[in-house]
């Protein structure tokens, strides 16, 4: 009778001595591979629990490669995900047939990032978007016998059309009717070369005008927490995966998910900037306590002429992030495959998360914790707030901690202090940040 290999290693590791040599990855590996081939995933169980039994003899520490060959195992390469520029390019099909050569050879244009005098080059975001209003301006008009070509009587009534539609999974707020409106004429200028109207420009203005005194309808006080208690959230988190008995996917799942409201507050940026950090390219350590961060302008919100410029730059100093992100790297980060990607995907090896799925997991965790879903674009209200009620520079301080130009944006958009209390933690990781135009001292 055949020995089953699976038992004979359980008896191994029982028998062991705490002092007795760990089987290695390759010994494991080829271990698993041979149970697959005899009882298909049921081997994949099997190893989790010997990886259990491992870690109650030699520690979740000492035996988290265990945890590195489940997972090389269970995950199966998959296709490349479509580039922004790639979903864009299928969107076209969604359009009238006579629009599509226009916007394809705009699309054509924006992809090479050359300032051509005369034209307002486009993102891949925003292309879609483009397309995306156009085809629901179509879809009103052909409803409703409209001429394609927008008048400013049709363009309003548009606007009200999408704000008291009902059975929509989430309202159309006044901002997001303006939004559409403009990117309706922005591509109709493209489909349609020459077109213009003055009457269609003054529509959009008068829906942004309204839209700025109802202020952002997608914004809640409730969302205003405080950022240093979304970032303990976020130490929470990892705290616990450091406590897990087992070194797994789990276990790496939650101290990931951690340092996403970590990094993510620490460092305010949008989710697609957060996508790209990955370790010794955009984000670097170069000592116990120092973080230095390098994030491409292609991953920035700028417009489409400025994404060859020069990067988002930020350096400081927090020693509890810094450790972190060291023992992650050391300890959690190889369980998922053996890439750089700071967030990486559950799915796909050497791939990191999606925006969507940064902001989705943000959401997600917050809502648990309490009671009410933070995007992660609202992490930066949250920093906003509270740099501008604690340090000494205010409004100036959170301008800068987010990297924009204007003191007024930031106030608009999203400082909201009104009483948000702040703690010392956060206000060192601004008072230290380096290359600020402005000073960030408490």
């Amino acid at each position: 009778m055949k020995a089953n290999v699976h038992i004979r290693l359980l008896a191994d590791i029982r028998s062991a001595a705490p002092g007795d040599p760990i089987p290695g990855r390759a010994e494991l590996s080829a271990h698993l591979q041979q149970r697959m081939g005899e009882v298909g995933d049921k081997a994949l169980a099997d190893f989790a629990h010997v990886q259990r039994v491992a870690a109650e003899m030699w520690g979740a520490e000492r035996t988290a490669h265990f945890g590195q060959v489940l997972r090389s195992h269970r995950v199966t390469p998959k296709a490349p995900r479509k580039t922004a520029w790639t979903r864009a390019e299928e969107a076209l099909r969604h359009l009238p047939a006579p629009w599509r050569q226009q916007v394809a050879e705009h699309i054509a244009l924006s992809r090479q990032g050359k300032r051509v005098k005369g034209r307002t080059l486009w993102s891949a975001a925003y292309t879609q978007s483009v397309i995306s209003a156009l085809k629901k301006w179509e879809d009103y008009c052909a409803s409703n016998g409209l001429s394609l070509t927008p008048t400013g009587a049709a363009l309003d009534a548009f606007g009200h059309h999408v704000t008291t539609q009902t059975g929509a999974e989430r309202p159309v707020t006044t901002s997001s009717a303006a939004d559409y409106m403009e990117r309706i004429l922005s591509g109709m200028a493209r489909a349609q070369p020459g077109f213009s109207s003055a009457a269609c420009d003054f529509v959009v203005a008068d829906w942004r005008d309204r839209a700025s005194a109802e202020g952002p309808g997608t914004k809640t006080g409730a969302q205003l927490v405080g950022a240093s208690t979304i970032y303990d959230l976020g130490f929470q988190h990892i705290c616990e995966a450091r406590a897990r008995p087992m070194r797994g996917l789990h276990a790496a799942l939650q101290f990931r998910n951690g340092l996403i409201l970590a990094i993510g507050t620490a460092l305010p940026q949008r989710a697609r900037a957060l996508s790209c950090l990955a370790f010794d390219s955009t984000l670097t350590l170069p000592d116990h306590e120092t973080i230095r961060v390098c994030i491409p302008a292609s991953m920035l919100k700028l417009p489409e002429d400025r994404k060859q410029g020069a990067p988002f730059e930020r350096t400081f100093r927090n020693a509890p992030l810094a450790a972190a992100l060291l023992e992650y790297r050391r300890s959690f980060r190889p369980i998922f495959d053996d890439g750089r990607a700071l967030f990486p995907s559950v799915k796909s090896q050497n791939a990191a998360i999606s925006e969507a799925q940064i902001g989705r997991l943000t959401g997600n965790m917050t809502e648990k914790a309490f009671g009410v879903r933070i995007p992660i674009h609202r992490l930066r209200d949250n920093a906003a707030t509270e740099a501008s009620e604690t340090l000494a520079g205010g409004g100036r301080a959170a301008t800068s901690l987010l990297g924009h130009n204007s003191p007024a944006t930031v106030a608009r958009h999203y400082d909201h202090s009104e009483g948000v209390g702040a703690a010392q933690e956060f206000g060192s990781y601004l008072k230290s940040c380096q290359g600020a135009c402005v000073e960030l001292d408490i």
